[in-house]
């Protein structure tokens, strides 16, 4: 005998209630975690970036017969502000005409510091300085893409990541990741300090490719931060300091020990490589440190530190007392520092003959 009993029925009722409540919630956040995620990469890798960024290459047309070359880079800062630097070459350590501020009025950039003046639109970059000439000039839009972009590994090299998953790696901290992205780009993640290689190196030679998002209203080391660490405590730094002079602190930067002998780094968004040969240090057979650790490292293709010696760790590691270098190989490791850098086609030769 079956015997009816409301208050059961709804408190089931009230159950199916609860459940479906919670699957739509979980459903409604999952979309708008989705939305919120392709919205950011959007900001941060958009399709169409700012018109006016980016280097530029041209002549005096007025005023210096001797040396007419000028050149500029022209710098996102937000808010529909751009700085913009005058110089006489790009990626060389040239002499800075000026860096002055461009505001974009409609369709074009302009800008006037009482001395040069310019505007920039569409492909025409056009301007002047107020001096005993008129001295006048005419840029046009230049690339610089680094000549070992989307090189091959070759037949002794490990390959890191190719755009096929993380087996070469370890995730840290445990049960967090990086991101593979479509086309095969491993993407930092912000809330996951690094990620290190299962295997450990020593003597190596290592090719990694990167690009940095763009973020116009971030400054300094806010501005596209990461890392590349050989041998655990080497950083070489990874940062959007295009347009900068280049310091201890910048790109292609041994961090904290040698500042780029050139900035070579590209605009935000633009594919960029480290060609890099580490020597690790040398010790006696009693255990006596006998040669430091050193570092080339190209930079696009250009030699921005080259046989570099290190006498001590980078970043946090050099503010301790000092230790002696590692005497075995160590993982390489990947730093997020809290930004989406992307990269993609690393490759690792070990070169160790056996006298570290």
């Amino acid at each position: 005998m079956t015997t009816n009993n409301p208050q059961h029925d709804s408190r089931s009722d009230q159950k199916v209630k609860t459940m479906m409540n919670r699957m739509i919630t979980a459903v409604l956040f999952a979309w708008c975690s989705s939305m919120c995620v392709a919205d950011e990469q959007e900001t941060l890798y958009p399709d169409d970036p700012a018109p006016f960024m980016g280097d530029w290459v041209g002549k005096w047309t007025v005023g210096e017969d001797k040396q007419p070359d000028i050149a500029a880079q022209v710098i996102g800062r937000g808010n529909d502000v751009f700085e913009i630097v005058l110089q006489r070459a790009l990626y060389r350590r040239a002499p800075v005409f000026a860096t002055v501020t461009g505001r974009v009025d409609g369709d074009a950039l302009r800008f006037d510091d009482g001395y040069f003046y310019g505007e920039i639109r569409g492909d025409a970059f056009t301007g002047g300085r107020r001096d005993d000439k008129d001295s006048a000039f005419a840029l046009h839009p230049h690339t610089q893409a680094s000549p070992t972009l989307g090189a091959p590994p070759p037949p002794e090299a490990i390959v890191l990541f190719d755009g096929a998953g993380f087996d070469a790696w370890e995730r840290f901290p445990r049960g967090a990741s990086w991101e593979i992205l479509e086309g095969g780009i491993l993407q930092a993640h912000p809330d996951v300090g690094y990620i290190i290689t299962q295997r450990s190196f020593g003597d190596c030679r290592l090719h990694l490719e990167f690009r940095t998002p763009y973020l116009p209203e971030a400054r300094d080391q806010s501005r596209a931060n990461s890392g590349l660490f050989l041998q655990h405590y080497f950083e070489v730094q990874i940062l959007d300091s295009y347009g900068l002079p280049g310091y201890w602190n910048d790109c292609g930067a041994i961090y904290q020990i040698s500042a780029p002998y050139v900035n070579m780094c590209l605009p935000p968004l633009q594919w960029q490589t480290f060609d890099i040969d580490f020597r690790a240090a040398r010790y006696d057979d009693a255990g006596n440190l006998v040669e430091n650790p050193r570092m080339t490292v190209l930079h696009n293709g250009v030699a921005v530190q080259k046989n570099h010696e290190m006498p001590h760790g980078t970043s946090f590691d050099a503010r301790k007392p000092p230790v002696n270098p590692p005497d075995q190989p160590m993982p390489i490791r990947l730093q997020a520092h809290k930004n989406r850098v992307q990269f993609r086609n690393i490759w690792i030769v070990d070169t160790s003959d056996g006298d570290s």
